[in-house]
């Protein structure tokens, strides 16, 4: 049974989701198709227009404590962010030295067959560590989890920059095209799961309609 995954750097609920869609790969006859995306920040900036700390942030704050509590996670308000935005009036920076970065390597991973697993383990450093997860060592140590090396990775996005920034735009169309914007999005023929809360409701679908442990 095949199914897309579509996933966010700066998502903390694609975070979340991780170890869970981690477990089903394990356990069961599923071919996961990791799908990255840019964030919503820049696909579609306008939507944070009027978006501040006390209208959006802290509330979601609250919530990303709260899920990470829930599903006994560690998370830490990312330092820096993903995206550089003013938190006072949601302006998007014009200037964004980590998300394509970031977001290229990734893409460059899953042509290895590692786009999950460095996902995976990025995400933590972002999302579940203290950790300056943008400094070079911390880099290094993802890349070396996944069995990548950190320069020749970024030799090959470089390299791949233009088709990488083809299939991220290309994923970003058959996201809408599944019926849905946001992630992390699960789809399964005709069928979506728009975020982390809707996994128990995705895995039965799975069920119902044949899915098998290995």
């Amino acid at each position: 049974m095949k199914v897309d995954f579509y996933f966010s750097y700066r998502s903390p609920y694609s975070y979340f989701i991780l170890p869970r869609l981690k477990k089903l790969i394990e356990e069961y006859d599923v071919d996961v198709n990791f799908r990255l995306v840019y964030p919503l920040a820049i696909r579609k900036p306008s939507f944070f227009k009027n978006k501040n700390m006390l209208t959006y942030f802290f509330w979601r704050l609250l919530d990303y404590r709260k899920v990470a509590n829930r599903h006994e996670m560690p998370f830490f308000r990312p330092k820096p962010d993903p995206i550089v935005q003013n938190i006072l009036t949601g302006k998007i920076s014009s200037e964004q030295p980590y998300i394509f970065y970031i977001c290229h390597l990734g893409q460059a991973a899953h042509y290895h067959g590692q786009g999950i697993n460095f996902a995976q383990a990025l995400s933590n450093k972002i999302f579940g560590s203290k950790e300056g997860w943008f400094e070079r060592k911390n880099l290094s140590k993802v890349c070396d989890s996944v069995g990548l090396n950190l320069d020749d990775l970024e030799k090959e996005a470089n390299e791949q920059e233009a088709k990488i920034i083809s299939d991220i735009k290309y994923n970003q169309e058959q996201q809408l095209a599944a019926g849905h914007h946001g992630v992390p999005l699960l789809v399964h023929g005709d069928q979506y799961f728009f975020g982390q809360d809707k996994f128990d409701e995705f895995l039965s679908f799975m069920h119902k309609n044949g899915m098998q442990r290995k």
